[in-house]
């Protein structure tokens, strides 16, 4: 049923723009799972109503991560990433932090990062597209520092690997066909065209 009462006009779909956003702070942190019963991480941040996801997956051995140790390559790298985000909401060090598997590495991120929320520290933050237009954490290089560091002194660039300018989405190419046309020049089919 369709009506004017029900009638939703706006949605909770606001992303914030491309580029340094400050004054951004910590929306939600949440662990989730696929369908498929995959684990994922999903860190959103917000500023005006307007939000920005971060999402890490487990890594997984593939064509470009072959042996354990790029595997292992790849964990440090994304640990890398979460610690950043870590260290720029939490003004307590974290201290050595060893984890055995991605599940309780996700666990342990919320429930660092979950008393934080209600502090509402201001962070400058660097949101990108990625290659299918959407809007994301950048995860290059400094992305993410707290306000209290001024303007001149910010680590956070736009890089040549950061996508700031929404990726034009090329559709499959429609093809015209063409259908065989019809002899309409026939003339109606008499008596003795009928099978009976």
């Amino acid at each position: 049923m369709y009506s004017t009462k029900t009638a939703v006009f706006s949605s909770d779909n606001n992303y914030l723009p491309a580029g340094i956003n400050n004054d951004v702070t910590l929306k939600e942190v949440n662990v989730k799972t696929t369908p498929n019963g995959i684990d994922y991480l999903e860190i959103i941040f917000q500023k005006d109503g307007n939000t920005a996801p971060m999402t890490e997956w487990q890594n997984k051995k593939s064509a470009w991560v072959k042996t354990d140790e790029d595997l292992q390559y790849r964990d440090n790298l994304q640990f890398g990433r979460i610690l950043q985000v870590i260290n720029a909401i939490c003004d307590e060090p974290v201290g050595d932090v060893e984890l055995n598997d991605f599940s309780s590495m996700i666990k342990w991120v919320k429930d660092t990062l979950s008393p934080k929320i209600n502090a509402q520290k201001l962070l400058r933050l660097k949101v990108v597209y990625d290659k299918n237009g959407f809007i994301k954490v950048s995860s290059n290089g400094k992305f993410i520092e707290p306000m209290d560091v001024k303007q001149e002194d910010s680590k956070i660039v736009i890089t040549g690997r950061d996508t700031v300018v929404k990726p034009e989405i090329k559709v499959d190419k429609e093809e015209v066909v063409e259908l065989p046309k019809v002899n309409d020049t026939k003339e109606p089919a008499g008596d003795e065209d009928l099978p009976f």
